[in-house]
């Protein structure tokens, strides 16, 4: 069970110990003293503590890691209040899928840390990967989603110690992308920051096994453009500390010079949690002098380039300076892009040109990708990756009083669809406030009962056309374990699906549902309570099946709004009242037809759902697949082919086939077929060049190829 009493005594959020006189660990002390800590042990059985670390150096001496030297005096100044069962911790990261040497146990060793402090304080070496409970998670929920590891969860005093540096996506990266190593999934980039958003991961531990204590040792920071890829080193003299993990980070930004909210991770938790308060701040807030932040724009096209999973989990080998003395790749090609970009990178705030080479790279890639993805949205639809979205905990708080509230609301809205204009078709609709009012009708020919069997009406959000993901949540049923009232998150790929290609968003929103049961009819209706990426101010809506003497009528009648994308939203369609009535009709039209669709193919017995499902771990260091292995064999393939395509080009009386490279490198190829005598010397001349040019090139590229891509 999860350990969350308080053991730190009242005093100040925050304290920022700054004074260039004073050693790391004087400063360390002088803040810790300010905000009335180390506690002492409350109790004898109660004396644990955890100091949580990112370890993940990519050389020894790196910038963008909490010094060792800080670490142990921490332990020492624990060790002298009581504390008596001393360990860091931390878990491995995404550049272990890439990397060698990354386990816990190794960085730690390769940083210096040896079980015991100079001071002869013992403390442990813990991997938060381990430990992890055996309960199996709620139903429906990841099997991975809130498993922490005990060794964390029943710490009786639990710390995050993170280092003050910059980010070329967050901008700045400080408490909060420290606690991601709690979390006990290796491959973070893919698990906690494309599948889903970061501040959701975290929500489970926050909420359960927040950190006693946060700490920042800006004590020599890593600032500038080149974030963790590039890290470049700052005299700094600062250690801020505090009780509240948010507030510390939003302090630490500000002495950074930065606008807290510019980490998307910071603002979605300010958003979600409320603005610290940093009242009773002891200390100055005044920035670093000769702090550099990374370049705006390198940071949006950073984030370009980095919603694309393709291009997140190929890249990030590529860029990243590393000791490959203590690190080496784990494959060629990695090593080799590596070798060939990431030293033109080494000095971005230097060198104008490398970073807007890197700046325009970075959207060239983005836009490319979010190419791809419009066109796979528009017509390749299983090649797209199924969305992850959790439900958050203000969704499943929901009480009697919403639901009742929220059906009130919903059929009283269904009356201004009471008397509608005359139209033929099954769709009829009216814009009410901005939103579009609407009710799509179909029937099917099959009895109310069997239909209901194969068509499960609890769970028809996630059967209407383009849901690419979601969660859902049964919060209480029936006598006959039927669900009543449910929570659900649900993502739908952009609609009307033309829009992705001007920047058009997924419709992500929560949603509260009530379902109903009756012989004659069924319904179910819901409400959005908020869109975690703004996309829909409304989407909300009842679904009936009625029994009729034909079969059963389904009716979907529904309020939406959704986002524009800025392009289309400065057209300013309102103008042209036709052509937004056209488009509109055209776009609802098209959805529910497919909709009513999927349904027929329910009662069919045929799969409807979209999409490739997405790796699932068996344990916390497996992961899926990393692009360069594609990448490598298809370069290897275009290898071979372009050895084959010039040997017949350049010796057109030889045999098809492909060239054969041995373990040396070089090619072996059949030989050609009898060819008729050259009728001049000149020509003979001619022929024998390009016979051994061409065969110069295949050695070559043969070799070539076997170097990058050796074969195995």
């Amino acid at each position: 069970m999860a350990n969350n009493h308080a053991p730190v005594r009242a005093g100040p959020a925050v304290a920022v110990a700054d004074d260039t006189g004073a050693s790391p660990a004087d400063l360390l002390r002088l803040a810790l003293r300010q905000i009335g800590c180390p506690p002492a042990v409350p109790d004898a059985n109660k004396n644990s503590a955890r100091v949580l670390l990112d370890l993940a150096a990519f050389a020894s001496d790196s910038p963008v890691v909490v010094r060792r030297e800080l670490v142990e005096a921490l332990l020492d100044l624990l060790a002298a209040d009581g504390w008596t069962s001393l360990a860091i911790a931390s878990s491995a990261d995404s550049a272990s899928t890439w990397l060698g040497n990354r386990d816990v146990a190794v960085l730690a060793d390769l940083l210096g840390y040896q079980y015991v402090t100079g001071s002869g304080t013992p403390y442990d070496v813990i991997d938060l990967s381990e430990q992890l409970p055996d309960a199996p998670p709620a139903a429906g929920q990841d099997q991975w989603s809130g498993r922490l590891s005990r060794a964390w969860t029943e710490a009786d005093l639990r710390i995050v110690f993170a280092k003050c540096r910059t980010d070329q996506h967050d901008n700045v990266a400080l408490c909060m992308n420290t606690l991601l190593y709690a979390l006990p999934l290796a491959d973070k980039d893919d698990h906690y920051r494309l599948r889903t958003d970061p501040w959701l991961a975290l929500l489970p531990l926050l909420e359960t096994s927040a950190p006693h204590i946060a700490i920042v040792d800006a004590c020599g920071a890593a600032h500038g453009s080149g974030g963790l890829q590039a890290p470049r080193a700052l005299a700094t003299h600062a250690i801020i500390a505090g009780s509240d993990v948010l507030a510390v980070d939003c302090a630490t930004a500000i002495k950074m010079g930065a606008d807290p909210a510019s980490s998307p991770l910071i603002a979605a938790l300010i958003a979600r949690l409320g603005r610290p308060s940093l009242s009773g701040l002891v200390g100055s807030l005044a920035p670093f002098p000769g702090f550099l932040l990374p370049d705006p724009m390198l940071v949006d096209a950073t984030r370009q380039r980095q919603r694309s999973p393709t291009l997140m989990r190929l890249s990030a080998p590529w860029l990243q300076q590393v000791d490959t003395a203590l690190f080496p790749f784990k494959h060629p090609l990695d090593a080799k892009c590596n070798q060939a970009i990431a030293p033109r990178l080494g000095r971005l705030d230097d060198d104008p040109s490398a970073r807007a080479l890197l700046v325009y790279a970075n959207w060239a890639l983005g836009a490319w990708a979010a190419a791809v993805e419009a066109a796979r949205i528009g017509g390749a639809k299983d090649q797209l990756l199924r969305k992850e979205a959790r439900l958050s905990a203000a969704t499943l708080a929901c009480s009697d009083a919403d639901f009742l509230s929220m059906e009130r609301e919903l059929d009283e809205l269904r009356g201004w669809l009471a008397t509608p204009p005359e139209v033929a078709g099954p769709l009829r609709w009216r814009r009410i406030e901005q939103a579009v009012l609407f009710e799509y009708q179909r029937a099917f020919p099959v009895p109310l009962a069997e239909f209901a069997s194969r068509v499960d009406i609890a769970r028809s959000i996630a059967y209407m056309n383009d849901y690419i993901g979601g969660e859902l949540r049964v919060l209480t049923r029936d006598a006959q374990g039927r669900p009543l009232h449910q929570g659900e998150r649900n993502v739908y790929l952009p609609q009307p699906n033309y829009v992705a290609w001007w920047g058009g968003k997924e419709i992500d929103v929560s949603k509260i549902e009530s379902v109903h049961y009756g012989d004659g009819e069924q319904r179910m209706v819901w409400k959005t309570l908020h869109s975690e990426n703004a996309s829909a101010v409304f989407d909300d809506g009842i679904i009936t099946f009625s029994a009729t003497d034909g079969g059963t009528r389904v009716s979907i009648f529904g309020r939406q709004l959704f986002a524009l994308p800025p392009l289309l939203e400065s057209l300013q369609l309102e103008r042209y009242p036709e052509l937004r009535d056209r488009l509109t009709e055209h776009a609802y039209s098209t959805f529910f037809a497919r909709t009513f669709s999927n349904f027929e193919a329910l009662l069919e017995g045929r799969e409807i759902a979209i999409g490739m499902a997405r790796h699932v771990p068996s344990t916390p260091h497996d992961s899926a697949p990393r692009p360069v292995d594609a990448l490598a064999e298809l370069a290897t393939t275009l290898g071979d082919l372009a050895a084959t395509l010039f040997e017949g080009v350049l010796r057109p009386g030889a045999r098809s086939g492909k060239a054969h490279i041995d373990t040396d490198g070089f090619a072996h190829f059949e030989a050609p077929a009898a060819a008729s005598a050259p009728q001049n010397a000149l020509t003979a001349w001619v022929g024998s060049f390009w016979q051994g040019y061409g065969e110069a090139l295949a050695r070559d590229l043969g070799k070539g190829v076997q170097a990058l891509w050796p074969r195995t």
